[in-house]
């Protein structure tokens, strides 16, 4: 029997949109246990207890990338990562069942296998590479293979989720996002994300405040979160270093150089809005994997 973790996501962070994530510490638990026969899965509502669960899609897939006939398995669920917020609660079913498999059948396959397994049933690799690897990941795609490149974030760094009670679908998250766009938004976005990323390796806060825009999504997707500009206005006030909606949202990531800023503004955005605050590490480690 095996015990898989595997830490929550925040993809795009800022300017670096479908290549950009960091893992963060807030895990799902999963235990995998081979049975003679039939597939339990417990630990989430009775409606996703069956072999549609997207753990054991990812189970199924991965048994069968190895070659390996499936008998039986039970999977038991322990995820305190909100569905459908924006920390990379797909991927993260996706990892831990890819995971589950490569365990129980002996680990044949390396990290770097399983991630284009786990990219190819997700979809786009930015959630997926930090989810395997921890840490801040930027992550893209080569001749259909993913490649991943870690960077590293200042250990003076504090972070804080925001997650509203509302969600926002990733259809929608897409579809309000332009056709098109100016080269001088692209460009916008390429000097900021690499500027993003020395301020974050750095801990350098003028140059973090000045590089935290974007103009491929974030200015269409704030729309669809109304906990937004209240929490905009209020990481203002408090001289929050950077606010960046968390992969398609809703949630939210507030970054800090103070702890004690972000306890202002967990303090002052609950008296406002319905949400849930997690004040947060990056998670240096991604999926670990522990026979039990």
């Amino acid at each position: 029997m095996f015990l898989v973790s595997v830490p929550a996501t925040s993809a795009n962070v800022g300017a670096g949109f479908d290549c950009l994530g960091l893992a963060l510490s807030l895990r799902g638990n999963f235990t995998f246990r081979s049975l003679p026969n039939d597939v339990i899965i417990k630990g989430c509502e009775p409606a996703y207890c069956t072999k549609d669960n997207l753990v054991y899609l990812a189970f199924e897939r991965t048994m069968n990338f190895i070659g390996k006939s499936i008998s039986g398995v039970e999977i038991i669920i322990d995820c305190e990562i909100p569905l459908q917020r924006g920390l990379g609660s797909s991927a993260v079913c996706i990892v831990a069942g890819a995971f589950g498999a490569n365990a129980l059948a002996g680990f044949p396959l390396s990290k770097e296998e399983l991630f284009a397994i786990c990219t190819d049933m997700e979809g786009h690799p930015d959630n997926v590479g930090p989810a395997i690897f921890g840490g801040l990941t930027l992550s893209y795609m080569s001749d259909d293979h993913p490649i991943m490149v870690p960077y590293q974030v200042h250990e003076s760094l504090h972070f804080m989720a925001v997650v509203p009670e509302t969600t926002v679908s990733t259809h929608d998250a897409r579809a309000i996002l332009p056709k098109e766009l100016s080269y001088q938004d692209a460009v916008f976005n390429i000097g900021h994300c690499a500027a993003f990323l020395k301020g974050l390796e750095t801990g350098n806060t003028a140059l973090i405040r000045s590089s935290a825009g974007d103009r491929l999504h974030e200015p269409y997707r704030k729309q669809l979160i109304p906990e937004y500009d209240p929490l905009l206005a209020l990481c203002n006030a408090h001289n929050a270093l950077a606010l960046l909606i968390s992969g398609s949202g809703s949630t939210m990531l507030v970054i800090s150089d103070k702890k004690e800023t972000l306890d202002s503004i967990e303090k002052d955005i609950l008296k406002t809005c319905s949400v849930t605050c997690h004040q947060l590490q990056v998670e240096q480690e991604g999926v670990i994997v522990t026979e039990v």
